[in-house]
């Protein structure tokens, strides 16, 4: 299953793609943007999706709609209450951060058993 990434924090970011490289799936990107992970949907596409709200300045809302027009389901990653997510969020799995990876791995893989 390819799994697109986006999230702001580098070493975060490191972290879980080799964690979920290590699990089996392979990892488009990390983004760190939502202009480059749009991208990455456009030129390589992806299964599923692991979304950081918040980066930076910006939210992955953008890339969420996008990615909800094409039927990918998405995981949501967040340090905050979804109450303050946009609404392009709703209804995604959400696991707050700090992340345990065994449940993001077991979230992953229900999302590919539900497509």
């Amino acid at each position: 299953m390819r799994v697109l990434l986006v999230e702001d924090e580098a070493l975060l970011a490191i972290d879980l793609a080799d964690l979920l490289t290590e699990a089996g799936f392979e990892v488009i990107g990390p983004a760190m943007r939502a202009a480059e992970a749009l991208a990455l949907i456009a030129s390589t596409g992806c299964d599923a999706a692991v979304l950081d709200v918040h980066l930076g300045d910006e939210t992955s809302e953008p890339v969420a709609i996008e990615l909800t027009r094409l039927g990918v389901p998405f995981i949501v990653l967040s340090g905050y209450n979804s109450d303050q997510h946009p609404p392009a969020f709703k209804g995604a799995p959400m696991l707050l951060k700090p992340v345990r990876f065994e449940k993001l791995a077991t979230e992953l893989r229900q999302l590919a058993r539900r497509t």
